[in-house]
C-alpha cells in the first residue's frame, strides 16, 4: 500500500510507516483502518507516525484491502440494442451522473438472455433495468450476494429487491379519466405478457380502473421490447374488427401505438375523430406525426439517477444483498394530451 508524500516527490509505503511507529505492516494497516486487535497506544503510535510521514492512504490500494470496487454494474437484457434508444441511453446518463457524485464508476454488464455468466461482474451492486423474467443473467445477479436494485416493476417468479420506477400507474389513471370525460366506454389495452413487470402492472391498473365503473376491457397481450410496427399492426387489425365497440387504444409503447394507428385507419377509424388513442411511452414519433399521440413521458434520465442513488444508499447501509427487498420508490411522470384523444366520442 502506497501513499502520496505531501509536498514530496516521492510516496510514502505503509512499510516506512510500520518501520517508524516499531510495529508490523499488517498491524500498521489494521491500525490505520480501525480494525485488529492492539492496544491503545500502539493504534494511536501508528496513526502518529503516519501523520509524521506525511501518509495518504491509496484509495485504490484500500479497495483491494477491503473488497470494494466503488463500481456499480447496470444490466439490461439486450443493451447493445438498448443503446440506440435514446431512454436507455438518458437512462445510463442519469446513473452516471449519481455514482460520480459519489466518485463512483459504472460498469454496462454483458448481455444474454439464455446464457449465464461465466464470472461474478466486479462491482458492488447492480441495477436491473426492464427486468423480465426469463432473462437469466437478470436471474443470476438477483439471486446473487451483490445487491440489485430493479429499474422498473418486476415480474412474477424473480427473486425479490428494491424497485425504482416511473408512476405509471398515475398517468394510466390520468389517461383512462380524461378519456371517460369524453366518452370512451371501451379500453383496449396492448401490454408485455407477464413476463414483464411493467406489463403486469398496465393490465391491473386498468382492470381495477374499469372494475371500479362496471366496464370491462379489451387486453392484447404483446412482447416486451417487440419494436416491429407492422407486427402490431397485424396484430391488432383483427381484434377492432371482432370489437368495432373499442373507442379507446391504449398501447404501452410506441412502437405499438404506430401499429394501432395503421390499424384503426385500415378499419376506417380516424384517432381524434372517432376513436381515441394513447401511449404510455413518448417519443417524437408519436408527437411528431400526422396525428399527434397522447403518450406519458418518461423521465429517463431522472429514474436512472434514483436507480443509482438507491443503490448507492444500500451500499453505505451494508444491508447485505437483500437490502431493501420489498420497497418500491417512484419516480413521478407527465402526460402529454395530445389530437389523439382530443375529440368528444358520440354513442
Amino acid at each position: 500500500m502506497t501513499a502520496v508524500r505531501q509536498g514530496g516527490p516521492r510516496a510514502v509505503t505503509l512499510r516506512e510507516v510500520a518501520a517508524h511507529a516499531g510495529v508490523s505492516v499488517a498491524t500498521a494497516s489494521q491500525a490505520l483502518a480501525g480494525r485488529g486487535r492492539m492496544t491503545s497506544a500502539t493504534r494511536e503510535r501508528v496513526g502518529r507516525s503516519a501523520e509524521t510521514l506525511g501518509y495518504v492512504p491509496n484509495a485504490l490500494a484500500r479497495g483491494l484491502r477491503t473488497g470494494r470496487t466503488h463500481a456499480i454494474g447496470v444490466h439490461h437484457q439486450n443493451a447493445a440494442q438498448a443503446l440506440g434508444t435514446s431512454y436507455f441511453r438518458d437512462f445510463l446518463a442519469g446513473t452516471i451522473e449519481a455514482a460520480h457524485a459519489h466518485d463512483h464508476d459504472v460498469a454496462v454488464l454483458s448481455s444474454n438472455t439464455a446464457e449465464p455468466r461465466r464470472t461474478a461482474p466486479r462491482v458492488d451492486g447492480v441495477i436491473v433495468t426492464d427486468p423480465i423474467s426469463d432473462d437469466t443473467r437478470a436471474r443470476e445477479l438477483m439471486e446473487s450476494r451483490l445487491p440489485v436494485v430493479a429499474g422498473e416493476h418486476l415480474p412474477a417468479g424473480l427473486p425479490p429487491s428494491a424497485v425504482v420506477a416511473v408512476d405509471h400507474a398515475a398517468a394510466v389513471r390520468e389517461i383512462l379519466d380524461d378519456a371517460s370525460r369524453r366518452g370512451a366506454r371501451v379500453p383496449l389495452l396492448v401490454a408485455p405478457d407477464a413476463n414483464s413487470g411493467w406489463g403486469d402492472l398496465l393490465r391491473s391498473t386498468v382492470a381495477a380502473w374499469c372494475a371500479n365503473r362496471g366496464l370491462a376491457p379489451v387486453q392484447v397481450e404483446s412482447r416486451f421490447g417487440d419494436v416491429a410496427v407492422d407486427d402490431h399492426r397485424h396484430r391488432l387489425a383483427p381484434v377492432l374488427a371482432g370489437r368495432p365497440d373499442v373507442d379507446l387504444v391504449l398501447a404501452s409503447s410506441s412502437w405499438e401505438a404506430l401499429g394501432a394507428l395503421a390499424a384503426l385507419r385500415a378499419a376506417g377509424r380516424e384517432p381524434g375523430r372517432d376513436v381515441l388513442l394513447a401511449a404510455c411511452a413518448d417519443t417524437p414519433a408519436l408527437s411528431d406525426g400526422d396525428v399527434a399521440v397522447t403518450a406519458v413521458e418518461l423521465p429517463a434520465l431522472a429514474l436512472g439517477r434514483a436507480c443509482a442513488e438507491r443503490l448507492l444508499e444500500l451500499l453505505e447501509d451494508d444491508g447485505g444483498p437483500h437490502a431493501g427487498a420489498g420497497t418500491v420508490l417512484t419516480v413521478p411522470t407527465v402526460v402529454h394530451h395530445r389530437a389523439s384523444t382530443a375529440c368528444l366520442l358520440r354513442h
